[in-house]
């Protein structure tokens, strides 16, 4: 009867291991999904920067003077210094995801390192899959 306990019990810690990969992984692959919209989001500023200071310099394409100059300048910085807070701003917002997908990471791996599959799977992983059932390479 102690055989079949230690076994259910294995399982049952196998289960939860692996239930916690997989929503790790689900989380992970939310976050990459953020960093890569925040990511279309800085090219798509920085899209739109490029657009503004060209309408900028067309506009005062037409007067000579050089207080068009100085003040296209002043369009122009002022121009950059809004798209570049902007930047800024979405760049720490990435930097925020991927410290979270490596406190993910930390955490599925609880500091251990890949043991010996050289596949990157790490042995909590391939002993999740064991413990749950699944066997490595059974398709």
């Amino acid at each position: 009867m102690s055989n079949q306990n230690n076994f259910l019990e294995s399982f049952k810690s196998g289960s939860k291991r692996f239930a916690t990969l997989v929503a790790d992984t689900g989380a992970k692959t939310m976050l990459k999904t953020d960093v890569a919209f925040l990511e279309r989001d800085i090219k798509n500023r920085k899209h739109s920067f490029g657009i503004q200071i060209y309408d900028i310099l067309q506009s005062n394409a037409k007067a000579s003077s050089s207080d068009t100059v100085f003040s296209a300048s002043d369009e122009i910085q002022k121009a950059f210094e809004e798209c570049k807070l902007d930047i800024e701003t979405l760049e720490k917002k990435i930097s925020k995801k991927r410290e979270e997908m490596d406190a993910i990471g930390d955490h599925n791996h609880h500091g251990g390192g890949d043991a010996g599959g050289g596949d990157g799977e790490s042995a909590s992983e391939r002993t999740a899959e064991l413990e749950s059932g699944i066997l490595p390479d059974s398709y």
